[in-house]
């Protein structure tokens, strides 16, 4: 995949659109305004981006890179055993840091996270549409598993959603 189609991904998700103040809106809708979830790649094939685990920042629209190597195999099997990873050229990996919705939802927070992830999912499915790329989001993991390929502790920040990211095959 090329990285321009990657970078594209990546807008269409979490991109900051606008300014007001020290809040950076983004192209997905987020409760609040408070942006709890955090994007992960596993990257395994795309043109000039070393194979490993990045974590985006939008702020300054770059990937912050995490660990090295191809590990489709621990992917997948965090991911149930579904192989789609190990094809894919890459992985979105999408973390809730909770405490930035629980301070003003509570117990709803839970609620506003997982709404929020769906709006991201749905960017990356038309993004990778209008690109020509397949995606295949990803609700069924070890969260365990998940957590630690990326580095997160899985109660101040955990994984909630993944999509394989790719060129279709058929």
């Amino acid at each position: 995949m090329a990285a321009e189609k990657l970078s594209a991904l990546l807008w269409a998700t979490q991109g900051v659109t606008a300014r007001y103040g020290d809040v950076l809106f983004r192209t997905a809708p987020s409760a609040g305004g408070l942006y709890p979830v955090e994007t992960y790649l596993f990257v395994r094939a795309v043109e000039g981006i070393e194979p490993g685990i990045y974590h985006f920042r939008p702020h300054t629209f770059d990937l912050e890179f995490l660990k090295k190597g191809d590990l489709a195999r621990d992917v997948a099997a965090a991911a149930l055993g579904q192989r789609m990873v190990m094809a894919a050229q890459v992985t979105f990996i999408w973390t809730a840091i909770v405490e930035r919705s629980r301070w003003k939802y509570r117990q709803r927070a839970y609620r506003y996270i997982y709404l929020d992830a769906g709006h991201i999912g749905e960017n990356l499915y038309l993004a990778a549409g209008a690109l020509g790329l397949g995606v295949c989001a990803i609700g069924a993991f070890f969260d365990d598993k998940a957590n630690a390929i990326i580095g997160v502790d899985g109660r101040e920040e955990t994984v909630i959603y993944l999509a394989a990211v790719g060129w279709p095959q058929g």
